[in-house]
């Protein structure tokens, strides 16, 4: 029986995959499209060998371990099960102190995976490897039609949206496998790419106004207070570009600063009275318990440390350019010798020499004709991003991988200079 049952799932698999090389978006990215895919599905089952036979622990490996129970309970209570996974009702108390992350289980992100995982586990009979493919599938679906799209609205950064989304090392990596970043990355992108889409006129079918709710409440439950930021930047960005279609001074660029500089303000004003896990204090008060919880995991290793960090809006602010510089460059190539440690040093000092080189273009008179509202908005889902993480996150480890929800768009950037141009006008 079971292998009947994966043969099933590889011919699904490969049935997903003809499905998305047929997608239209999809030609835009021909020949990189299958080379892409092959990396990321390479890279989801790297993950797990890394996880299981060279760590022996992990998230990865506590998330599939964790929804064996729920699928187990599915095999013996099939009522018990779909009342757990649609309502949140647990057949028992002590079920529920088995099953991990089930203290807010309603708010919990990853309890809603468990939920995933314990389907995907009836669907491939509880194959790590199999449920590694399908969900690295998905991440790469959602981040080639965003590189897809981008291609299509800015023609000139093909190049660039194609290595950032679909080839950048970490990005792929940490998008990939069995982890709640691969459902984030493929569902976020997702979103972003039909955003952009409508914004620029590009019709959208029946099959992507049906997907809509259903990415946007993947993304919303896999990472909420990231989802509120980007979601709020791109309906600015939404309504800018509508309003200058019918508004003509709407299509200068210094114009639509101006309306977003004052959208941006309404929204401070709006949080700024919000009650609940929105409110101010609550945020900031989370990201410092964070930073403390995780700081006391990584001290026997290298990691980020803030003197004097509180749950203050002004010691945030003192510690955010530190946060914000240590999220994208640091851990420096040297910090430590640790195989995972030295190939993030490499790849932080591959971003810092292209950060360099993008400074250095930038001296260039008359570089600010080429900005664009959507650069604009990328820059600040970036910086907002970068200061967030790199607060609450002072293991290097954990911060490579949680960087990687605004680091496509940093490089995708960073290679806008002219110098990374004339390279990638070269490179076939």
């Amino acid at each position: 029986m079971m292998p009947l049952l994966y043969l099933l799932n590889v011919v699904l698999l490969l049935g997903l995959g003809w499905l998305l090389y047929k997608q239209s978006w999809a030609k835009k990215l021909h020949p990189y499209l299958l080379p892409g895919l092959g990396v990321k599905l390479i890279s989801g089952v790297l993950l797990g060998l890394l996880y299981f036979h060279y760590y022996g622990e992990g998230d990865t490996i506590t998330y599939f371990t964790a929804s064996q129970k729920l699928t187990r309970l599915a095999h013996d209570d099939a009522d018990a099960y779909w009342r757990l996974l649609l309502f949140n009702e647990f057949p028992s108390e002590a079920f529920r102190a088995a099953v991990p992350f089930t203290e807010f289980a309603e708010f919990s992100n990853s309890f809603f995976l468990l939920k995933i995982l314990s389907l995907f586990n009836l669907l491939t009979g509880s194959s790590y490897y199999l449920i590694g493919l399908y969900f690295s599938l998905f991440s790469f679906w959602g981040m080639a039609k965003l590189a897809a799209t981008l291609s299509t609205v800015f023609p000139d950064t093909k190049k660039a949206a194609i290595v950032a989304l679909l080839f950048f090392p970490s990005v792929v990596f940490w998008s990939s496998g069995l982890l709640k970043d691969a459902v984030l990355m493929g569902s976020m992108c997702w979103v972003m790419a039909f955003v952009l889409q409508l914004a620029h006129g590009q019709k959208q079918t029946i099959v992507s106004w049906l997907l809509l709710p259903v990415q946007l409440y993947l993304f919303v439950k896999i990472k909420v207070f990231f989802a509120g930021l980007l979601l709020g930047l791109l309906g600015c960005y939404l309504v800018i570009k509508l309003l200058s279609q019918i508004i003509k001074p709407m299509q200068t660029i210094k114009m639509q600063l101006l309306v977003l500089a004052g959208f941006i303000g309404m929204a401070i004003v709006a949080v700024w009275q919000m009650s609940g896990i929105f409110s101010i204090d609550f945020i900031l008060h989370h990201l410092v318990k964070t930073y403390d919880g995780l700081l006391a995991l990584s001290l026997g290793g290298p990691h980020l440390s803030y003197s004097s960090l509180e749950s203050t809006l002004p010691s945030i602010v003192a510690n955010a350019p530190k946060a914000f510089f240590s999220a994208i460059y640091r851990p420096f190539l040297g910090e430590s010798w640790e195989p995972l440690y030295l190939l993030l040093g490499l790849e932080n000092l591959l971003l810092l020499l292209l950060t360099v080189v993008s400074i250095v273009a930038a001296s260039k008179k008359g570089w600010q004709q080429h900005i664009q509202l959507w650069h604009i908005m990328l820059l600040l889902f970036i910086v907002a991003s970068a200061i967030v993480i790199g607060i609450s996150t002072p293991n290097f480890g954990t911060l490579s991988r949680y960087r990687i929800i605004f680091l496509p768009f940093l490089v995708y950037l960073l290679l806008q200079n002219r110098f990374a141009q004339r390279w990638l006008v070269k490179t076939p």
